[in-house]
């Protein structure tokens, strides 16, 4: 038999302790299991009790007691007929840890006067003194010469089961242990969620292991406070809901995200750097564990008891292991999460370049543009305002207001709006947290509603056109983020702007010239010579257009090229520091080629959406490698077969015809996969004595001629090919397929044969 001498057991009179919450989840019981626990199972303690018996026959005492300490007192187990006023005072017994074994005077007075003599050995366990055992010996009986020599023997026996016995508990210690960072790990790779899973891993946590509290907070790098985002125990959902915020150095958590260093609280009352927090009152010790990426804490794992010196040792080493194995997982899904948002301002961005190389409607395209930005920006209204000739500012475009009709009407005098000048002559972003505490804000007929204003100017060749600004009904609503993004918007916004224009301007120029011939049919000469006058000023515009078109398409993929991908990069080199941080750690080594694997992958479709924008092959090698790399290189998942043939001797064509031509066939490739449903696409370049033919044929599903007239794919292909002097011929019909024909005369350097591409 054995029992606890720190036990205590309540009386019938004595009123039970009121509990401190519901138990519906059995978690508290879990708690108190760890705490009543005995070191010895059921089963262990038969064990012990057959040695015992084994010991009093072989030694031939009268009666047995082994003293074990532990962390709640003396664990004692006696057997034999032992007296009970020697049972009753076995734990006052005070023996020394290791050595000879001295017996106090009044517990060999008890003895001898209950007729026994006492021989007593230490238990030198593997890991340090486990206890003593205590024999008692009847004095009528001779001692016999080997009764030391037994004893020490019954002690070794001793030790060696009680060593085994904890090389057992700690073992099945290790394999839940193992099993909790399995489980974890399997968690932490599988859910994508950011919030999912940080519910599951403090729940995990707290189901596994069973102490009071878990909260895991993270690093707000710009404000340097730590901030709650989950939490699992008795009130994770009042603390949840009310939020948890404290700056970094604060605290214990503060300090532990300022240093980056494992801190334990044993008991919080003699913690200088613990701050008690309303809704966990009855906290009395608290491990904080930082989440570490190299020398960078980006949060920190925070455990709480209402047990005083609750943290065994090597449940510590485990929440240590389990905050290097989260961090860089909750890292991972804060760089998808960018990469996806990265990922979403490029695919907008490349769609928006498609749209204002489709269409020079100015209202089509600043539409387009305004249903673009909802993509990327949450914003309740936008518009885009410009300056006119007469130097009055209008709003030409608006989307998301109560009336736009009414702010489309809006026309105002910079001069009388503070905030214009820092826009139209500093071109910057400005960001407004609330205009109602701006002085210098007007507000504008049918604007009444907004509180949160961002503004980017609209700048082409140093010279500010106007701005494209976007508002919330709520303060507080954009960051720097937000601006950087809407100048990026800008920047494309522009673009269309000019284009638009430049298109409004040949379009009033050619009425002009059709009411002139109309009007002056007596001069018609003179007609004819300002038609081709106007011709040539047209062809001009038209290639300005294009080469503003090319010249932004360059400067978007210089840009991705220069952040995104860079950025990627970064990312790239910090894993593979991590990688040589986490040494010998298959499992983290594995999820971190896992990740590097995407970055890779991410890596590749950047590039593939920088050549999109700008083929760097055709400024390097020419026109038809150029072509041979385009159609060789579609996406694997494309099913077209694309053919080039080439006859004649190749000329130099000049950059803009290239680039012509590249685009044309382009264009045409893209609707024989996304329209036409084409398997096969032939391209014929027939180089004439001073022409080009090109010949572009797919197998698609074809169309009705007049019904795809005006379709922006074929009016692209038109304006390039009309911009280098050439014509334009298509054939289609239903189920026969697609043929563009392209024809482009008068070349310069064909008559010399040189072969330049």
């Amino acid at each position: 038999m054995g029992f606890s001498v720190g036990d205590m057991a309540e009386t019938a009179d004595q009123p039970l302790a009121r509990p401190l919450y519901r138990d519906d989840d059995g978690t508290h019981m879990l708690r108190l299991q760890r705490i009543l626990a005995v070191d010895l199972a059921a089963t262990d303690r038969a064990r012990l009790d057959e040695r015992l018996q084994r010991a009093l026959a072989v030694t031939g005492a009268g009666w047995i007691a082994v003293l074990l300490s532990s962390e709640r007192g003396a664990e004692i187990f006696v057997a034999g007929e032992i007296p009970p006023l020697i049972h009753r005072h076995l734990g006052d017994l005070r023996l020394q840890a290791a050595g000879a074994v001295t017996m106090p005077t009044f517990m060999v007075n008890r003895a001898a006067s209950q007729g026994f003599a006492l021989e007593a050995a230490p238990l030198a366990g593997r890991d340090g003194p486990r206890g003593h055992v205590l024999l008692g010996f009847p004095r009528s009986e001779r001692a016999r010469p080997q009764r030391a020599e037994l004893v020490r023997l019954v002690a070794d026996d001793l030790v060696g089961f009680l060593d085994s016995n904890s090389l057992s508990a700690q073992i099945e210690r290790i394999k839940s242990h193992l099993a909790l960072v399995h489980r974890l790990g399997q968690q932490v790779t599988a859910i994508h969620d950011r919030t999912e899973l940080f519910g599951e891993i403090t729940r995990l946590i707290h189901h596994s292991l069973g102490y009071d509290h878990i909260q895991l907070l993270l690093m707000d790098e710009e404000t340097r406070r730590i901030e709650l985002v989950h939490a699992s125990g008795p009130f994770a959902g009042q603390l949840l809901a009310a939020g948890f915020s404290e700056a970094a150095g604060r605290g214990i958590i503060g300090r532990v995200a300022e240093t980056g260093q494992l801190r334990i609280s044993a008991d919080v009352t003699m913690d200088s750097h613990f701050v008690s927090h309303v809704m966990l009152p009855n906290t009395q010790s608290e491990l904080a564990l930082p989440l570490r990426l190299g020398q960078r804490v980006i949060g920190v794992l925070d455990i709480q008891s209402d047990r005083r010196d609750a943290f065994r040792r090597d449940d510590v080493i485990l929440l240590q292991t389990i905050a290097d194995q989260i961090a860089p997982a909750i890292e991972q899904h804060r760089l998808f999460a960018a990469e996806r948002h990265e990922r979403a301002l490029a695919d907008t961005l490349a769609d928006v370049s498609r749209i204002i190389s489709s269409s020079l409607d100015p209202d089509q395209v600043l539409e387009a543009v305004l249903k673009e930005l909802e993509r990327v920006v949450p914003h309740r209204g936008c518009r885009v305002t410009l300056r006119g000739e007469d130097g009055m500012m209008r709003v030409v475009a608006a989307k998301g207001y109560p009336d736009n009709d009414k702010v489309r009407a809006v026309t105002f005098d910079p001069a009388e709006t503070p905030l214009s000048r820092p826009v139209l002559e500093e071109h910057r972003t400005i960001i407004l947290p609330d205009v109602r505490r701006e002085p210098d804000w007007v507000v504008q007929a049918g604007t009444e509603q907004v509180r949160s204003w961002c503004s980017a100017p609209l700048v082409l060749g140093g010279e500010c056109l106007g701005w494209l600004c976007i508002d919330w009904p709520e303060p507080g609503f954009y960051g720097p983020e937000s601006g950087r993004i809407v100048r990026t918007f800008a920047d494309q916004a522009v673009v269309a702007i000019a284009n638009a224009r430049l298109f409004t301007r040949v379009r009033d120029l050619s009425e002009a010239l059709e009411q002139k011939v109309a009007d002056r049919t007596t001069e018609l000469r003179a007609a004819r010579d300002e038609i081709e006058r106007k011709a040539v000023e047209l062809r001009a515009l038209l290639r300005r257009l294009v080469g503003v078109q090319e010249e932004e398409r360059r400067r978007i993929a210089y840009d991705l090229h220069d952040s995104v991908a860079q950025s990627i990069l970064a990312s790239t080199y910090e894993l593979q520091a991590l990688r040589r941080r986490v040494g010998d750690r298959p499992d983290l080594d594995a999820r971190l080629t896992e990740c590097q694997r995407m970055l890779d992958t991410t890596l590749r479709e950047m590039k593939h959406i920088i050549y999109a924008l700008r083929p760097t092959v055709l400024d390097e090698l020419g026109l038809i490698p150029a072509l041979e790399n385009y159609l060789s290189s579609l996406p694997s998942n494309v099913p077209l077969v694309a053919e080039i043939r080439v006859d004649g001797t190749p000329f130099a064509l000049g950059p803009d015809v290239d680039l012509a031509i590249y685009r044309i066939v382009q264009e045409a490739s893209q609707n024989a996969v996304r329209h036409a449903g084409a398997r096969n696409l032939n391209l014929t370049l027939a180089f004439r004595p001073s022409r080009l033919d090109v010949a572009i044929r797919d197998d698609g599903r074809g169309f009705v001629l007049d019904a795809a007239e005006l379709g922006l794919g074929l009016v692209g292909i038109r304006e390039r090919a009309h911009a280098v002097g050439g014509d334009v011929a298509i054939e289609s019909r239903p189920g026969g397929g697609t043929t563009i024909l392209i024809g482009i005369g008068g070349i310069i350097g064909a008559s010399d044969g040189t072969a330049a591409h």
